[in-house]
């Protein structure tokens, strides 16, 4: 049996690509804003869309809901910070640009959310005091 994790994450991957088959119907430029939000609203779909509608609705299903919830603001998190290195001109910074302050901070936010999510499992799986 299709667990309900996975009936939601295709029907929203689905949704997303049918979404994205009209916008490169409607544009031509793929530096244009409609697009570049376009791209971040197709992958935060793809990528977290799923946990989203689960964690709205506030099923646990296979993840717990916090979980869901730390997922979709970490995808939010680096999908807004490649947004910004879309729609903006690099700026030099000292020695590094703005576009690279920009991917090491989405690089920080990444394993920040691999931290709190191993930190939470473990404390999920000592919690019982059983093993």
């Amino acid at each position: 049996m299709v667990s309900r994790d996975t009936t939601v994450h295709v029907t929203v991957v689905a949704l997303a690509i049918a979404g994205l088959a009209v916008l490169s119907r409607l544009t031509d430029d793929p530096a244009s804003a409609p697009t570049v939000v376009g791209f971040v609203l197709y992958n935060g779909a793809v990528l977290a869309g799923a946990h989203l509608y689960l964690a709205w609705r506030g099923e646990d299903g296979l993840v717990p809901v916090a979980s869901r919830w730390r997922f979709v603001a970490a995808v939010a998190a680096v999908l807004a910070l490649g947004a910004l290195v879309l729609v903006t001109d690099p700026v030099p910074l000292g020695p590094v640009s703005s576009d690279a302050l920009l991917g090491a901070t989405a690089g920080v936010v990444a394993l920040a959310y691999l931290v709190v999510e191993a930190r939470d499992g473990y404390r999920e799986s000592t919690a019982g005091g059983g093993h």
